[in-house]
């Protein structure tokens, strides 16, 4: 990377997505002098606990889903620290589920909030810090989730909104972000994940092969699209740490979790993205998300 510094920000949907998808990025950022910046969207009280002796059932019970989002919280800032994170802002929207489930439908869901309002935060955000490089979700979120879309879809809106002085007056000053990220994960590497997955589940371990809602065939983008290959074999190490740091998630580090981060550095040795808006021409592909700023 440059030895320059520069602003990253990411904005993510729930507690945990930050350190799964941009752990390595976050934190390999952070060691090289730059300022990186973590948009959490929603509470990540629909979230499904991995705990067994936390027993919540967030969602039958409104108590147990206050419960949850202070315990995730408390877990983002372990992770974030960990990843060296230089500012965290969580915009406290209420997590809207799984697709289909009936909180999507909730009045305080964060997809059925005003995207107008949600806009206006970010774009205070935006020109508060002035990010050069902000990363987010691809149109379908990554993978469907309805907390995912609305996040880029908020996102590329106040991208825009931020460099208009007529747009959010009360933001601050306009500023143009110079590069725009998705975060995507190739269809190799997921084959490879899903073949790994095949293994372990027929030992006998939980996989989220088991998990209702996982459709494989949601993930992955061609590899061809991917323009920006990370190489986060250095900081593994951190990103594991920090996953591992949202325990009602990820559970007791047990032997699936071990396993993968045992591979990891041989069979996911990249965080990949996909660049979709930069004010020069990108050489690609790239190995720097910094390259030409």
């Amino acid at each position: 990377m440059t030895s320059q510094t520069y602003t990253l920000m990411a904005v993510h949907a729930h507690p945990d997505d930050e350190s799964s998808s941009t752990g390595g990025l976050l934190r390999l950022a952070a060691e090289r002098g730059h300022t990186t910046i973590v948009v959490t969207c929603t509470n990540g009280a629909l979230g499904e606990v991995h705990i067994p002796d936390l027993r919540l059932n967030p969602r039958q019970d409104p108590a147990d889903r206050q419960r949850l989002a202070r315990i995730r919280q408390a877990e983002l800032a372990k992770a974030t620290a960990i990843l060296g994170v230089t500012k965290v802002y969580l915009l406290g929207y209420q997590d809207s589920g799984m697709a289909g489930w009936d909180s999507n439908h909730e009045r305080q869901a964060f997809v059925q909030a005003h995207q107008e309002a949600v806009t206006g935060q970010l774009v205070h955000i935006i020109r508060r810090h002035r990010p050069e490089v902000v990363v987010t979700y691809d149109a379908n979120g990554g993978y469907g989730h309805p907390d995912h879309i609305m996040t880029h879809r908020v996102t590329l809106a106040s991208i825009e909104a931020a460099a208009v002085a007529e747009r959010f007056p009360e933001g601050g000053a306009p500023w143009h972000v110079r590069k725009v990220y998705y975060v995507v994960w190739s269809r190799s590497s997921v084959r490879r994940a899903i073949m790994m997955m095949q293994v372990l589940d027929f030992f006998g371990l939980h996989t989220p092969l088991r998990e209702p809602h996982f459709d494989p065939d949601t993930f992955g983008c061609p590899d061809e699209l991917i323009t920006t290959r990370i190489d986060v074999r250095s900081v593994l190490r951190a990103k594991w740490a920090a996953l591992c740091a949202h325990r009602s998630q990820m559970g007791r580090t047990g032997r699936f979790v071990w396993f993968f981060q045992l591979g990891s550095r041989w069979f996911w040795p990249y965080e990949t993205f996909r660049c979709v808006q930069s004010i020069m021409p990108a050489q690609q592909p790239e190995s720097d998300i910094f390259a030409g700023l």
